[in-house]
């Protein structure tokens, strides 16, 4: 799945030091970056020669190693850039060709076709090549509507762990994932992945989002409402525990204390919001975790599953979207790990609470976008809403054959595993806002 070797550039100290800057002209243009880091760069390839043409960088500024592709064109030649109205021009480069324009090449369709080529040996036409998505850690081109194509940004010494994750997946026969066509690599790193393109897809957010709109336009019952999300709530569920118990076949199991845990999350709280001690319901659902005296096992999770990680085609619920370092973004429901790089497993109820906030966060987004200022008392509906959709997942996600196995037998302690593990999420939230 690797295309095969490529040319590395040797590299005068000028060429080098042209480059460096190119890489620190995209870096300063990264929102999320900031930017004015010293630039080293670590590895180039020149993977199209000519004009167009490609050159592979990898560098490091400051604690940050990037990967630009670096589209070359004649100053005479027009591209075609993606998005529109977006600038993607770095600067001049200078090779055996002459002077050329520099720009990062996943912004020009023409060249972004030629990369895809070099990368999967897939041919499209340029004019049917669009963004999808582009953040501080990657850019992801939809080519023909059958291929997707995400370059990272950012890159690791050696597997990057949220892709582990996903081929782990794919390899034990998870199939809710968009398939893997191709794997880029070079040097022992990770520097991005074909995937079929999932064609019709609609974002997990923005379906729940649709369907507690509906709600509040028509009050009533959220089973009543047009949109009710009950059902897809149900599938998601199924489907997370399918992730679970593939990701348990993949990497194996622990065992974890719930003592501990509740020790942790406590700390937690102390730490952002010690308030939220002070509530009864907080310090009964903290004293039951303590005497939770089941069986707690861990696997390597998600760690960040949430309705925006996810999306819903005609075949189904996918997961479209890991973190891109694996490691989960809160700790609660860890198993300690002996050092910084090993992997981190956790208990897959953690997933779920992520998910049952993830409800939370959207009838709050929808009810705050439909009535700013409170005067509709939108609340009892967003709870109702909320509650339905929560019951619904977990009855999907608990009625998988085998998920009893991974998780503690019986509904108490699994509302209580769930409920300390949303804890931390809403102590990070009343930290952010000062609400309780």
């Amino acid at each position: 799945m690797t295309p095969s070797g490529t040319d590395v550039v040797g590299l005068s100290d000028a060429a080098r030091a042209v480059l460096a800057d190119l890489v620190s002209s995209y870096a300063a243009r990264r929102a999320g970056w900031g930017g004015g880091g010293q630039v080293e760069v670590l590895d180039a390839a020149v993977l199209h020669p000519g004009r167009p043409g490609i050159v592979d960088v990898i560098a490091a500024e400051g604690d940050r190693v990037v990967h630009l592709p670096l589209g070359l064109r004649d100053p005479t030649d027009e591209a075609r850039f993606i998005p529109e109205g977006e600038d993607p021009v770095l600067g001049l480069f200078e090779d055996e060709g002459g002077v050329a324009v520099a720009f990062d090449a996943m912004r020009d369709a023409e060249v972004a076709v030629l990369l895809l080529a070099h990368v999967a040996g897939e041919a499209v036409e340029a004019s049917r090549v669009r963004q999808v998505r582009s953040d501080d850690e990657s850019v992801t081109l939809a080519m023909e509507d059958r291929i997707a194509f995400t370059v990272f940004n950012t890159v690791v010494e050696g597997r990057r762990p949220g892709l582990e994750l996903f081929l782990s997946l794919d390899e034990v026969g998870f199939n809710h994932l968009a398939a893997p066509l191709a794997v880029w690599r070079r040097g022992g790193r990770d520097l991005g992945i074909v995937q079929e393109y999932l064609a019709g897809a609609s974002s997990g957010f923005d379906l729940a989002l649709t369907s507690v709109r509906d709600l509040y336009a028509s009050g009533g019952p959220p089973e009543l409402a047009g949109g009710d999300f009950g059902a897809e709530a149900h599938r998601l569920g199924t489907m997370t525990a399918r992730m679970h118990l593939a990701l348990d076949k993949a990497f194996g199991r622990r065992v974890g204390e719930a003592e501990r845990w509740a020790v942790d999350i406590e700390a937690t709280l102390r730490a952002v919001a010690p308030a939220l001690l002070e509530r009864p319901d907080v310090a009964e659902l903290l004293a039951q975790l303590r005497a939770l005296a089941v069986a707690c096992q861990v696997v390597r999770t998600h760690g960040d599953f949430h309705l925006g990680r996810t999306c819903r085609t005609d075949q189904g619920w996918y997961v479209v979207d890991f973190a891109h370092d694996g490691r989960p973004t809160t700790h609660a429901g860890i198993v300690p790990s002996s050092g910084d790089d090993d992997p981190v497993y956790r208990s897959p109820l953690a997933d779920v609470a992520d998910m049952m906030w993830s409800f939370g966060m959207v009838a709050n987004t929808a009810a705050h976008e439909r009535d700013p200022s409170g005067r509709e008392g939108l609340a009892q509906l967003a709870h109702a809403w909320e509650a339905r959709n929560r019951r619904a997942f977990l009855a999907g996600y608990l009625g998988v054959p085998g998920i009893t196995g991974l998780v503690p037998a019986g509904r108490d302690a699994v509302r209580v595993l769930i409920g300390s593990f949303e804890l931390e999420r809403t102590a990070a939230r009343v930290a952010e806002t000062g609400l309780d």
